[in-house]
């Protein structure tokens, strides 16, 4: 029995600390209404953004587009696609419903509420080598609506993920160090910025 439990317990904290070494998303990635009918956003950029809506019943949808104090900056209707010009370094939101024709009137008639509201932003990062130095410097925009940014960093764009520091908005850090050895020349490291309101965006700098 104390053999079982000990294995347990070892299994349980592999478990809590493999859980903290996660990056977290910052939001949900999905607009998401009754009846099927989704939207998500296909490319983000600090310039436009592109979000792709489908549903089971093939009909058109309605987005909507606000910035952070919830003032609409683009609402469209279209099959599927939506392409919308943003501005740098800011908070945005969108939404999405179906839209079905209404043959009486000829004209087209919401046939789901508004989904769920998904933030996004074109926040720019800073990343730079210090001089000479195998240092980089990570600088975090100021964007209204985002108090702070979750570091992390890997060899990898796509995973090993390691949580370097919470820095508040507009402010810079230097890191040194990747899981305790200094960085090293010639070598790729990427660098994900998890904003407490938004999507994350993952940019990589390479030491000379």
């Amino acid at each position: 029995m104390k053999k079982v439990t000990k294995i347990f317990a070892l299994a349980l904290a592999f478990v809590i600390i493999f859980t903290l070494q996660i990056p977290a998303n910052a939001a949900t990635k999905q607009a998401r209404t009754s009846k099927g009918v989704y939207g998500y956003i296909e490319e983000l950029t600090d310039e436009y953004v592109s979000i792709e809506c489908k549903d089971t019943q093939d009909e058109e949808f309605e987005v909507q587009v606000r910035d952070n104090k919830g003032k609409e900056v683009f609402s469209q209707r279209e099959i599927g696609y939506f392409f919308v010009e943003l501005s740098k370094n800011k908070l945005y939101s969108f939404r999405v419903r179906g839209m079905k024709i209404n043959y009486d009137t000829d004209s087209y008639d919401p046939y789901t509420p508004w989904s769920n509201s998904v933030y996004f932003s074109t926040a720019q990062y800073k990343l730079k080598q210090v001089g000479k130095t195998k240092k980089a410097k990570i600088t975090t925009p100021k964007v209204a609506g985002i108090s702070k940014y979750t570091v992390y960093m890997s060899l990898k764009k796509n995973g090993g993920y390691k949580k370097v520091k919470t820095v508040k908005a507009g402010k810079s850090i230097t890191v040194s160090k990747f899981k305790g050895k200094a960085l090293k020349a010639k070598k790729n490291y990427y660098f994900k910025f998890v904003p407490n309101k938004g999507t994350e965006t993952v940019k990589s700098l390479r030491i000379k």
